[in-house]
């Protein structure tokens, strides 16, 4: 039929033709074969509070500090790259001199979230403290 060839013909035109389609990867570190492993998260926001601990399985080795902080609930992270932070997490938010610090597998960061490379397997401890020692 000749008006739906037309009808098509102006579609492809538009939209175009490409029968292939990009669909994003759950595991995009599985087809470029990146190596994944396990974040542990420790949360602590007082000195006699429980440690809340996450796991979050099969992130690739290269993935930011930011990337993770923001796919988990509870978690404000505000700014991007180096000026990343992370505002608050559950109900405790960063403040006048108290905020949220962390270490990577035991050793304070040396720079931002939005720096921080995982290479999981890691342990990312947070804790919620004064900032001035």
């Amino acid at each position: 039929d000749v008006a739906r060839f037309t009808i098509l013909a102006l579609v492809c035109l538009t939209v175009g033709c490409d029968s292939s389609q990009q669909v994003a990867s759950p595991n995009k570190a599985a087809e470029q074969n990146v190596a994944t492993g396990d974040v542990t998260f420790q949360f602590q926001s007082t000195d006699d509070a429980p440690v809340k601990e996450i796991v979050v399985n099969d992130v690739a080795d290269g993935t930011t500090l930011e990337e993770l902080m923001r796919t988990l609930d509870g978690v404000s992270v505000k700014g991007s790259g180096t000026t990343a932070f992370v505002d608050k997490i559950d109900d405790v938010q960063t403040g006048g001199s108290e905020g949220w610090t962390f270490k990577v597998d035991g050793e304070f960061a040396k720079q931002g979230v939005g720096k921080t490379i995982l290479h999981p397997p890691t342990t990312i401890s947070w804790r919620f403290g004064s900032f001035d020692g």
